[in-house]
């Protein structure tokens, strides 16, 4: 007989992990702090390469103007503006990870508790349904032939003494 309970369970738990295969799943791995540091860390790497990618398309983008002022030019306050700047720009970038990866991973928690708990409510309906197994007692005992090894005279020796003590 079916049982109802244990059919609804076991959709659950197929259903929740073909859809979450690649997100919640995935994050059950890593504690909290864990995976918002990794987050984070991405962020500001993604940030760094914009940063520069952005000052370098600048820099290409006003080349005459840059090669006509390149002798009148402070080089240290033009390395702090750029600096002070792209550290504006990785705080604010880390800021943001923090709280969308944070967030991700509250919403990602209470999904994994109600996956865990019908888990374990699955696991607890098939533990109640299993049933010892009874063994056979066996009957004759077991006889062990030595035509199968060939020719040696060690295992000779044993069956020979088995076979006279019986």
């Amino acid at each position: 007989m079916l049982d109802e309970e244990k059919i609804r369970l076991m959709t659950q738990v197929a259903i929740y992990e073909k859809n979450e295969e690649f997100g919640s799943l995935v994050l059950a791995r890593y504690y909290r702090e864990d995976y918002v540091l990794l987050g984070c860390i991405r962020a500001v790497l993604a940030a760094t390469v914009t940063y520069w990618l952005i000052v370098a398309t600048y820099c290409f983008y006003r080349f005459e103007e840059l090669l006509k002022e390149i002798n009148n030019m402070d080089y240290f306050k033009v390395i702090g503006k750029l600096m002070l700047g792209y550290a504006g720009f990785a705080a604010i970038m880390y800021v943001i990870a923090f709280l969308i990866y944070h967030v991700r991973y509250q919403k990602a928690k209470k999904g994994l508790i109600r996956y865990n708990r019908n888990l374990k409510k699955l696991i607890e309906i098939e533990t109640a349904d299993e049933r010892p197994i009874k063994k056979r007692p066996v009957s004759k005992p077991v006889r062990v032939s030595n035509s199968i090894g060939g020719d040696d005279p060690e295992l000779d020796a044993v069956l020979s003494e088995r076979s006279n003590r019986k």
